[in-house]
């Protein structure tokens, strides 16, 4: 594998997991997480989660590829996996 081959692995990796990371981000950042649960005192759980992860896929142009129910995040309890179109 060469450097090129290695580094679109790493990426594709992280864009597979997309919605993790930005679920565990917002619970590393305390103002976004104080937003977050604004958010879901005023539109619910289920509903938020939602738009995130539709927002997520939209605005970077991902594909579903499958499911995770054991996420790292506590803020979610599935999430979808993507790959770029």
């Amino acid at each position: 594998m060469n450097v090129n081959e290695y580094a679109e692995k790493v990426i594709d990796n992280f864009i597979y997991e997309i919605t993790d990371h930005i679920f565990l981000s917002i619970e590393q950042n305390s103002s976004i997480m104080r937003e977050y649960m604004t958010n879901v005192n005023r539109y619910g759980l289920d509903t938020l989660n939602m738009a995130i992860g539709s927002k997520i896929k939209e605005k970077l142009a991902l594909e579903n590829v499958g499911e995770n129910n054991e996420p790292k995040s506590c803020l979610i309890k599935s999430y979808t996996y993507h790959k770029i179109k």
